[in-house]
C-alpha cells in the first residue's frame, strides 16, 4: 500500500454515501478510492456495480415513498371531500408531478351516449384541448372506457387500436402530444371516465408508471362516485323536505280555501250573482277580483281596481289555457300587475272568467285554489241563471208566436213587457240551433224574441231599433259562426195588426238581400218600400204605397180642384223639363214652376234625394195608371 493509500474508514464512508446518492452520482469517486486502496479490477467493478444497484433501489424506495405520500393525501382529501373540483384538480397535479410526463388530464363521462370530456388538466398549452370532447367509440379514451383496462400508445398518429376522429387528431396535433397512457376510472361495472399521462415525444410507458397512474385513477373514481352519492343523497333529502313543506302549505291552503268555499256556497243558496261572488272573493283574499265574460269584457264595468286588466288578447289566451287545464293561469297585466285567471266553464262553452290580482306571492297557492273553487261555484250560478232565463225566454217566445199567428192579442204581450211594442226585426237563422236562447239573452227586457219556421223575430219596445238589432245580429253572428247573418228592421209599429204585417214585410225584404249580394248587415224595411208593391199579395198594398208618398198632393188637388198630380206626371214623362211640360199642358213655364214649388212643399222628401224621387215617380205612375184604368 502506498503512502497515499485511502484509509478503510474513509472508503467505507464514501461507499455508504454513494449508495444513498441519486443514480450515477459519486460512483466515480468510489472507483478512484478503490484504485487508491489497491482493489483489483474485477473486485472494483463488482463493488461499483453493487453501489449502482443500491442507488437504484434507494431511488425506487424514495419514489415509492413520495407516491405513497401523494396517495395518502388523496385518501385524506377523499375522506373530507369538501370541494370535489379542488380535490380532483390537485389529484391531477400530483399525478402530473409524480408521473413526470408533459401533460396529465382527467376525462369524465359527459352524457348517456358515453362521450368523454376533458375536465381537469396539467401541462396543457391549448384551450381547445382543455375542453376536448371525445365522442363515444373514437380515440384511445373510448378504448380505455370500453375495455376498462389501461392502454397506451408510443405514437398516437400511428395508433391502430381505436378509430381516429378528425377533431380529436387536430387537438392532439396542436397540443403536440405523441405518446399516451390511459387508465379507467371505474366503480364496479360503471366507468366514470379516464386518467391520462402524455408526452410530446415517443415513449414506452413502464409497468410502474401504469400502476402509479392506475392508483391515482382509483382515487379519482372514488372521489367522483362519493360526490355523486352525496349529491344524490342531498337532493333526495332536499326533495323530501320540500315535499313536506309543500304538504304543510297545501293543508293550510286547503283549510282556508274550504272556509271560503263554504261562504261562497252559502251566498249562492241565498241567490247571489257572479258579481256578488267576486265581491266576496275580493274581501276574503284582500285583493282586487274581477269577473269578465267570454270575450274578456268586465261584467261589472263600475268596479274599481288598483291595476289595469290584462289585454284582451293575453286574457283570451289565458282563458283558453285555463279551460284546457282546469287550473288558474298567471298572466301579466297592462301596468305590470300579475293576475290569476281561471275560466268559468259551462257545458259546451266558456261562460267567462274570474281574475284576481296576484301581488302577494305568500298567498299565491291560497288564491289559486280559491279561484278554482270559485269558478266552479260561478258556473253553478250561471247554470241557475241560464235555466231561469231559458224558461222565461221560452214562455215569452210562445206568447209572441201566438200573437203573430193570431192566437193571442196585445194584452198577452203587455203581461210580458212593461212598454208597448214599437218596432220589429227579422233574421234568418236557418240551421242554427240555440239562436233563440242567445238572442233572448242579449235582448233582455228591451223586447221579446220568437222563432217562426226559420226566422228569428224580435219585437222591440225601444225606439233605437237599428242600434239594438245590430247589437243582437253581431252577437249571433259571432256565437253562431255565421258572419253573413243579416237583419231587417221595421220602425213605427202600432198595434198587433201592424206588428204582424211588419214582420211579414221584413221577411219579404230579407229575401231581397241574397240576390243583391248583401250579407252581414242590418237594413231598414223602409228602404224597400217601392218594392213592397211588387212583392206584396195584399190587395191594398199599392194604394197604401201611393198614399204614403203622394197623399198630401192628392188631398190638395181634391180640396182645391188643382191638377198637381197630372202636372207631376207630365213633368216626369218629359224628362223633368219645364218648357216641355208647359207645352204639353198648354200653360206658361212659370205656372209649371209654381206648381212644382207647391208640390215639393207638400211632400215629405227632398227634391235632390234620388231615392225619394224614384219613389215619387213610382207613386205618380201607379196613381195615373189607377186613374186611367178607372
Amino acid at each position: 500500500m502506498t503512502d497515499t493509500a485511502v484509509s478503510p474508514a474513509a472508503l467505507v464512508r464514501e461507499v455508504l454515501a454513494a449508495t444513498r446518492a441519486q443514480p450515477g452520482e459519486r460512483t466515480t469517486a468510489v472507483s478512484r478510492m478503490l484504485v487508491e486502496a489497491d482493489v483489483t479490477g474485477e473486485e472494483r467493478d463488482q463493488l461499483v456495480a453493487a453501489v449502482r444497484d443500491s442507488q437504484q433501489q434507494t431511488a425506487r424506495l424514495r419514489r415509492r415513498a413520495t407516491e405513497l405520500e401523494a396517495l395518502f393525501w388523496t385518501a385524506r382529501e377523499l375522506v373530507r371531500l369538501q370541494d370535489v373540483t379542488d380535490v380532483l384538480r390537485r389529484l391531477v397535479e400530483r399525478a402530473h408531478e409524480l408521473m413526470g410526463t408533459d401533460v396529465t388530464y382527467l376525462s369524465e363521462v359527459d352524457n348517456e351516449q358515453g362521450d368523454l370530456r376533458v375536465r381537469y388538466s396539467a401541462g396543457t398549452v391549448t384551450p381547445e384541448f382543455r375542453d376536448l370532447l371525445v365522442p363515444a367509440g373514437y380515440g384511445l379514451a373510448s378504448l380505455v372506457a370500453e375495455t376498462r383496462e389501461p392502454a397506451w400508445v408510443s405514437s398516437y398518429p400511428d395508433m391502430a387500436e381505436a378509430p381516429h376522429d378528425a377533431g380529436i387528431d387536430t387537438a392532439v396535433e396542436r397540443e403536440g402530444l405523441v405518446s399516451f397512457l390511459g387508465v379507467p376510472l371505474a366503480i364496479g361495472e360503471e366507468v366514470l371516465g379516464a386518467l391520462f399521462a402524455c408526452n410530446r415525444f415517443s415513449h414506452d410507458f413502464t409497468p410502474d408508471q401504469v400502476l402509479l397512474l392506475s392508483a391515482f385513477a382509483d382515487h379519482a373514481a372514488a372521489v367522483l362516485h362519493s360526490a355523486r352519492v352525496l349529491a344524490e343523497s342531498a337532493a333526495a333529502r332536499a326533495h323530501a323536505e320540500e315535499a313536506y313543506r309543500e304538504l304543510e302549505r297545501h293543508v293550510s291552503a286547503t283549510r282556508v280555501v274550504g272556509a271560503i268555499h263554504e261562504e261562497l256556497t252559502a251566498a249562492v243558496m241565498s241567490g247571489a250573482t257572479v258579481i256578488d261572488l267576486v265581491s266576496t272573493l275580493s274581501d276574503r283574499l284582500r285583493r282586487p277580483v274581477r269577473a269578465v265574460d267570454e270575450a274578456g269584457r268586465p261584467l261589472d264595468a263600475s268596479a274599481d281596481t288598483r291595476a289595469a286588466l290584462p289585454s284582451r288578447r293575453s286574457l283570451g289566451d289565458a282563458i283558453r289555457e285555463s279551460r284546457t287545464s282546469g287550473h288558474a293561469v298567471l298572466v301579466q297585466g297592462e301596468e305590470g300587475a300579475r293576475w290569476l285567471v281561471v275560466a268559468i266553464i259551462g257545458v259546451d262553452r266558456v261562460l267567462g272568467a274570474i281574475l284576481a290580482e296576484d301581488a302577494d306571492a305568500a298567498t299565491h297557492d291560497v288564491a289559486r285554489l280559491t279561484m278554482e273553487r270559485a269558478a266552479q261555484v260561478a258556473a253553478l250560478v250561471s247554470f241557475k241563471r241560464d235555466a231561469v232565463s231559458a224558461i222565461r225566454a221560452e214562455r215569452r217566445a210562445r206568447v209572441l208566436a201566438a200573437v203573430l199567428d193570431g192566437d193571442a192579442d196585445a194584452a198577452a204581450l203587455a203581461v210580458e213587457l212593461a212598454e208597448p211594442v214599437v218596432a220589429a226585426a227579422v233574421l234568418d237563422v236557418r240551421g242554427h240551433e240555440g239562436a233563440l236562447g242567445l238572442a233572448a239573452e242579449v235582448v233582455g227586457d228591451e223586447g221579446v224574441v220568437a222563432v217562426r219556421d226559420h226566422l228569428l223575430v224580435l219585437a222591440w219596445t225601444t225606439v233605437d231599433v237599428e242600434g239594438v238589432t245590430e247589437r243582437v245580429r253581431r252577437v249571433l253572428a259571432d256565437r253562431l259562426g255565421d258572419p253573413g247573418l243579416s237583419a231587417v228592421v221595421v220602425s213605427a209599429v202600432e198595434g198587433v195588426a201592424a206588428l204582424r204585417s211588419s214582420v211579414d214585410r221584413a221577411a219579404r225584404d230579407l229575401r231581397f238581400l241574397d240576390p243583391l249580394g248583401i250579407r252581414g248587415v242590418t237594413v231598414r224595411s223602409a228602404d224597400f218600400a217601392p218594392y213592397h208593391v211588387l212583392t206584396s199579395g195584399a190587395p191594398d198594398a199599392a194604394a197604401r204605397f201611393v198614399d204614403g208618398v203622394l197623399g198630401p198632393v192628392r188631398a190638395w188637388d181634391e180640396r182645391r180642384g188643382t191638377v198637381l198630380v197630372e202636372t207631376l206626371g207630365a213633368y216626369f214623362d218629359r224628362g223633368e223639363s219645364r218648357q216641355a211640360t208647359a207645352a204639353a199642358l198648354h200653360v206658361h213655364p212659370n205656372t209649371v214652376q209654381q206648381r212644382l214649388d207647391r208640390i215639393w212643399s207638400l211632400l215629405a222628401g227632398e227634391a235632390d234625394d234620388a231615392e225619394f224621387r224614384f219613389r215619387l215617380q213610382a207613386a205618380v205612375r201607379l196613381e195615373l195608371l189607377r186613374r186611367a184604368l178607372r
